[in-house]
């Protein structure tokens, strides 16, 4: 049986755009990966000797869920508003590393922190943790993890938190 030319060029080209894209899809996925995480952390006051912050607090802790790992982190600004004598709340940053699991990765997490915080009440907190980079699995990682729950001095506290951790 005698194919056309026309016929057979079609197919074939057909097969190899089928093959390109197949194997795009197969880099793709071995590049830049991201991964959901979610869960809860503890954290406490770590200040004295040690803490180098310029605000004189600093906080190690515990991750759980899709994160299981240790932190610590140094406040690097904590700043009252023209709303704090009435709301209580404050802003802050921070820089902290996050060091273990994270689903299948491991390594170190590299984060910027900028959040508010309610110095009365319950010590409500919401925390947006940004992922300037990492070591380990995680080289050249990005993302950011929000976090929500209760911060008081001195007795720390405990958060939610849900975001999107990608490799590089």
């Amino acid at each position: 049986m005698n194919v056309p030319r026309k016929l057979r060029t079609a197919t074939m080209t057909g097969v190899a755009v089928i093959a390109a894209l197949a194997l795009s899809a197969g880099q793709s996925a071995a590049g830049e990966r991201c991964i959901e995480v979610r869960g809860s952390y503890v954290e406490h006051p770590a200040s004295g000797p040690d803490c180098v912050s310029p605000v004189g607090l600093c906080i190690a802790g515990t991750y759980r869920g899709d994160i299981d790992a240790s932190f610590a982190g140094t406040a690097s600004s904590i700043v009252t508003t023209a709303d704090t004598p009435a709301t209580t709340v404050s802003l802050f940053t921070s820089d902290s590393t996050i060091t273990g699991r994270f689903k299948q990765w491991r390594g170190t997490l590299i984060v910027k922190n900028a959040g508010s915080f309610a110095a009365g009440g319950d010590g409500s907190i919401v925390d947006l943790q940004t992922i300037v980079g990492g070591t380990g699995q995680l080289s050249g990682a990005t993302g950011s993890i929000r976090a929500s729950g209760t911060f008081t001095f001195p007795d720390g506290g405990r958060s939610q938190y849900l975001g999107t951790v990608c490799r590089g």
